[in-house]
């Protein structure tokens, strides 16, 4: 299993010293869970990907009694941001990429308050039957989302084989979209979402792994850290409520998940089943969420005092830049707030 203390202290110190997905439905739907006596109502635009899950899991569970969630659910980061500047969220679970993307526009004065998990070791590149390497992409077309975790991942593998100035066509869709293209035969290769790619290899026997993060050297993987993130006004509007539900994440929920790993498997197969994910099984959905590394109190403390998450978001947003993904470097400084962490 991915989080324990051993792979937590090789990764941190990879960080340190230099140096994160996403599920689509076609449209947002609500959801609340377990209902209990709250103080305060706290609404949030989520990504189904299994990081997140673990804030159904509070909801569930009740781990935050002070704070009502309502959930709204969005196929991709940039849709959720919108919503989030909009309004019609209080806070978001996001990869990291899009946020760097938005604050270097200038989009709104985010916050990025807390860290749902590393999920580097989750990102694949799928191709169609008969590739056998990235260099088989040369001339292909690839469907990956614009701007998002998925194409940093893309860019990074190709940039570590070699091949970063390869000619090859990106095609903009949302994962799901991209992976029902690749099924199709419309383009040759996505990078898929971690929580539903079994369904290329079951639609299309013969299909290829061409690059897994988790088979990377850990000095060499990219950091791809989804984040838990809100603006500077709601911050201030509702930081108590913020608070409870990123100690609930940190403390109980990380907690369980460790201790009780089976059971946290059995609720987020209720998850994705309430979100119309249904025959996803706790033997397709284990691997999935214990791909990540979730911090608990302790360790999200230590990665915000030692700068862990901004150094990571700066190799990215260079990378980004570098490859004419953002116009600028975001301020990270303004981006990164210890807020709530520094309560904790």
């Amino acid at each position: 299993m991915s989080n324990s203390k051993t792979s937590y202290m090789s990764r941190r110190a990879v960080l340190k010293g230099g140096a994160t997905a996403g599920v689509a439905l076609a449209a947002p739907s609500f959801f609340v869970g377990k209902a209990h006596a709250a103080t305060e109502k706290l609404k949030v635009g989520i990504i189904p990907a299994y990081s997140f899950g673990l804030y159904w899991l509070i909801q569930d569970q009740g781990f935050a009694p002070g704070v009502e969630m309502e959930f709204s659910v969005f196929p991709s980061g940039p849709p959720a941001i919108e919503a989030m500047v909009g309004g019609s969220v209080d806070t978001i679970t996001v990869g990291s990429v899009p946020p760097l993307a938005a604050m270097a526009r200038n989009v709104a004065d985010f916050r990025e308050i807390s860290i749902c998990g590393d999920a580097s070791g989750l990102f694949t590149i799928v191709g169609k039957p008969g590739m056998s390497g990235l260099a088989d992409l040369e001339g292909k077309r690839i469907a990956v989302t614009s701007g998002s975790n998925f194409d940093f991942f893309l860019g990074v593998a190709l940039e570590q084989a070699g091949l970063s100035d390869m000619p090859l066509t990106r095609i903009n869709m949302e994962p799901i979209d991209a992976q029902a293209a690749l099924i199709a035969g419309a383009v040759d290769a996505t990078v898929p979402l971690a929580t539903s790619r079994q369904l290329i290899f079951d639609k299309l026997p013969g299909a290829s792994m061409l690059a897994e993060g988790a088979a990377m050297p850990i000095d060499a993987r990219p950091s791809i850290m989804d984040v838990f993130m809100t603006t500077q006004q709601t911050l201030d509007a509702k930081s108590d409520a913020l608070k409870e539900v990123v100690a609930a994440f940190h403390g109980p929920a990380v907690g369980m998940l460790r201790d009780d790993n089976a059971a946290v498997v059995e609720r987020m197969v209720e998850w994705q089943s309430g979100l119309g994910r249904a025959g996803v099984t706790a033997a397709e959905v284990e691997p999935l969420l214990n791909g990540y590394f979730y911090f608990d109190t302790a360790e999200i403390k230590d990665v915000y005092a030692k700068g862990t998450l901004t150094n990571a978001l700066r190799v990215q947003s260079e990378f980004l830049v570098a490859n004419d993904r953002i116009p600028s470097m975001p301020d990270l400084d303004a981006l990164v707030s210890d807020q709530i962490v520094a309560q904790l």
